[in-house]
């Protein structure tokens, strides 16, 4: 059904219930996936020296780390699951990173966010099921550990 999926993943409890669902569904089809971690742009100027170095690295650090949690998924899974950073919002980013790598299957987490705030802000969930030119899952957290 699915043979390119791809999972927004920022290490929070929505983007791991995310990347759990992602990994047996890719089991299940046979299909590949590639998570993707969306960083903010780093800021143009700054009032402080070392300040946008500083904040690079940390980036880095970070995407780091989730890397190695989508390494630990992958392996328990019997997966490879490569990872990729992309630079902007994370709804277009997403959005844009499946169009161009031919993904049929978008999987992001439900954010933790009230009701409230998604109504007055908008979710990054929302927005790419709103324009994404494939199927997306949006997994909340709790859910995606049950099965059938």
């Amino acid at each position: 059904m699915y043979n390119k999926i791809l999972v927004g993943y920022d290490g929070s409890k929505g983007g791991k219930a995310a990347l759990a669902a992602a990994a047996r569904l890719a089991k299940e089809f046979g299909a590949n996936v590639t998570a993707l971690w969306v960083r903010e742009p780093l800021p143009r100027h700054s009032d402080l020296p070392g300040e946008i170095e500083e904040e690079s690295e940390a980036a880095d650090e970070y995407f780091a780390a989730r890397k190695a949690e989508v390494a630990e998924v992958a392996a328990q899974a019997g997966l490879s699951i490569p990872c990729e950073s992309a630079r902007g919002h994370a709804a277009k980013a997403i959005i844009k990173a499946a169009a161009e790598g031919g993904h049929d299957l978008i999987v992001v987490g439900h954010s933790d966010h009230s009701a409230l705030w998604g109504r007055l802000l908008g979710d990054t969930a929302d927005r790419i099921a709103d324009h994404a030119q494939c199927s997306v899952l949006v997994v909340k957290t709790g859910l995606s550990a049950k099965q059938p």
